[in-house]
């Protein structure tokens, strides 16, 4: 399909200009390919929820001098509290001490705000385009062959799904989404709103109230405005998905009882214009890669966000799939290859982790809440804290 000649720049094309893919795009252009992203989102993504970011996605980011951008957009979290229905604080955890858990090397931003630090890094070197995704491919041992949605075809050597869980490229290549992404049981909305005077006690603070089988989480972002996240069970194991209509309905059917601000929040949800829902689910593969078709990120190691490192392994995935094929070069069958070696196993152990960490995050019953409770308390405790560590996987040097 490609007549290679010398001096030739390798073609890659990205579909998926989350963080996965806008992390590989940068690291690819600086190893010298060509580069070209697509994304059926018609801009920057602004909807999601803050997360912890640490571990090895936070060793990527001080590898791509990317430490000072992100201090730009950390939101300082003074403490953690667990409040009652009757909106009383049952206790509050001093966030610095958590911190000190992952000796510092954390911070605290939304989904929307790395997004845009790595597309203005990259913008003026990576084309992109919006509105756009793949509808077909035909691959052979000399490249591949694409066609888009806007109808224009594509010829490049290597082709990256960084399209998140419900990846068209993973359904193209590998096969059907239920063969490989797995609910873990829970369903989550998360949106943001105007702060009113009801919030004026949420200042640099994460409140949350969780009662069995559902939980409630609040904290002030930058703009004066108000995130909300919701968690609950959805145990019938089946992959759903709603319109921002229906979202509502199942948010009020699940948590139209329970105190607090919650009511209110419930109110906000019918005039939002970011909202998010999805399962809680997993991607689980034996490999991520067929020929020169290669998943990164959400795609193919989504760990689930009940982790709290999905944004983190994704950019540590995109990072190491770049440093096998800078070390390989033309060699796109090795470098795929070291890729698989490399990450498959340790993202593995760390979606095992997660399922068992996910009963402990969210207690089905009073007496796992009243353990996961203690817990936590006690996490503060220097004693305490020098054997809670997280796990994280390895990136190349």
């Amino acid at each position: 399909m490609n007549n290679k000649k010398r001096g030739y720049k390798m073609k890659i094309l990205i579909v998926g200009a989350g963080i996965a893919g806008l992390t590989l795009a940068d690291q690819l252009d600086r190893e010298g390919y060509s580069v070209q992203i697509i994304e059926k989102a018609p801009g920057l993504r602004t909807e999601g929820y803050m997360m912890d970011f640490f571990g090895a996605g936070y060793d990527v980011a001080e590898k791509m001098g990317l430490l000072k951008e992100l201090e730009k957009i950390h939101y300082p979290i003074e403490a953690l509290k667990v409040k009652r229905a009757d909106g009383t604080t049952k206790y509050s955890l001093n966030y610095q001490s958590l911190r000190q858990l992952l000796n510092d090397r954390h911070f605290n931003f939304m989904r929307g705000d790395l997004e845009r630090v790595l597309y203005e890094r990259i913008k003026d070197r990576v084309p992109v385009t919006y509105s756009t995704t793949i509808e077909s491919l035909q691959q052979d041992e000399e490249g591949i062959l694409v066609e888009l949605s806007n109808e224009t075809k594509l010829n490049c050597d290597l082709l990256v799904g960084a399209d998140g869980i419900h990846s068209k490229v993973r359904k193209l290549v590998f096969g059907e989404e239920e063969n490989y992404v797995h609910s873990m049981g829970y369903q989550t909305v998360a949106f943001t709103f105007d702060k009113t005077s009801k919030y004026n006690k949420t200042d640099h603070t994460f409140d949350t109230i969780t009662e069995p089988g559902r939980q409630v989480s609040i904290y002030p972002i930058m703009g004066n405005r108000i995130a909300a996240f919701f968690l609950f069970s959805n145990k019938d194991g089946s992959l759903k998905h709603h319109s921002h209509e229906e979202g509502i309905k199942e948010l009020k059917k699940h948590f139209g009882d329970m105190g607090w601000v919650v009511p209110d929040i419930l109110q906000e949800s019918e005039k939002v214009t970011d909202f998010y829902f999805d399962d809680v689910a997993q991607t689980e593969m034996t490999t991520w890669t067929k020929g020169r078709v290669a998943l990164v990120g959400d795609a193919c190691g989504c760990v689930s966000l009940v982790a709290g490192q999905g944004s983190s392994l994704a950019m540590a995935g995109a990072y190491s799939l770049a440093r096998c094929l800078g070390e390989s070069k033309s060699n796109i069958k090795g470098a795929l290859a070291e890729y698989n070696a490399l990450m498959v196993p340790q993202v593995t152990k760390i979606q095992k982790s997660a399922r068992k960490f996910a009963s402990f995050f969210f207690p089905e019953s009073k007496w796992k809440l009243m353990i996961r409770d203690i817990t936590m308390r006690a996490s503060v405790m220097p004693i305490i804290r020098n054997f809670m560590k997280f796990k994280s996987i390895r990136v190349p040097k």
